[in-house]
């Protein structure tokens, strides 16, 4: 059974999120001011809000979203569910209490072959795989980890729903072009020649994503091999 104790927001974070002047309601207002169709409705718009802030957070890690989370294996097991609102990561991982450092690696093969063995002992390494987290060794005893990862960003749901994890002067913006780039190419098709706006906003939403792509780093998305060796992580004794 796996246990997530999720952090809340940090102070600053949140006093970001509540000084950033764009609402759900208001951003619905500003696309639907921009598509003038009858036929979008504002929960077709809202829709694609949201859909424009989980891409938006999936692109980079946003560092508003960084949190942390306990991950509970009962004796014996191997692995256990990670965090429900995981996004990326998890970037770092703690055997509690004090236990030291859980090396990441970077897929599940790379796991069973840097510890083939099956020698029960505390969690050394781990890797994340189908939605879980896998430990070697195995604990014969109950195993608390803690990890560090950047989760999902609160649904736009509410009218005064405010866009997580964005910059301010960034969020309203690039939210906008990403719902008319969509609702524009739903517009769009079936039209002779080129999409006129559906590529406009397009071009914008694109160039404003490459900005905060550098501003907060891309997503790495291939894993890094390991070099095998006697004691790749640095454990000061025999690797198997």
């Amino acid at each position: 059974m796996a246990l997530a104790a999720l952090s809340l927001p940090q102070a600053d974070a949140e006093g970001l999120r509540r000084a950033l002047p764009d609402t759900l309601a208001s951003l619905v207002a500003e696309v639907a001011g921009i598509v003038g169709d009858p036929g979008v409705s504002d929960q077709d718009i809202a829709r694609a809000l949201g859909r424009g802030l989980f891409a938006a957070a999936g692109a980079t890690r946003l560092p508003d979203l960084a949190t942390r989370a306990r991950v509970v294996l009962g004796p014996g097991q191997a692995d256990a569910p990670l965090p429900a609102d995981l996004l990326h990561g998890p970037v770092n991982a703690f055997l509690l209490p004090a236990g030291g450092r859980v090396r990441l690696a970077p897929d599940l093969a790379a796991l069973r072959r840097l510890w083939p063995g099956q020698s029960p002992g505390r969690p050394r390494i781990a890797a994340v795989a189908g939605g879980r987290l896998h430990v070697r060794p195995v604990h014969r005893e109950e195993a608390v980890l803690e990890i560090d990862y950047y989760r999902l960003p609160q649904p736009l749901i509410g009218a005064a729903d405010k866009p997580e994890g964005l910059p301010p002067y960034l969020a309203g913006p690039m939210l906008v072009a990403y719902a008319c780039r969509e609702l524009f190419e739903r517009l769009e098709e079936g039209i002779e020649g080129q999409k006129t706006q559906s590529q406009a906003f397009g071009r914008r939403y694109d160039a404003l994503l490459a900005e905060l792509v550098g501003l907060c780093g891309p997503q790495q998305t291939e894993p890094v091999e390991i070099a095998r060796s006697r004691d790749p992580y640095g454990f000061g004794e025999d690797w198997p």
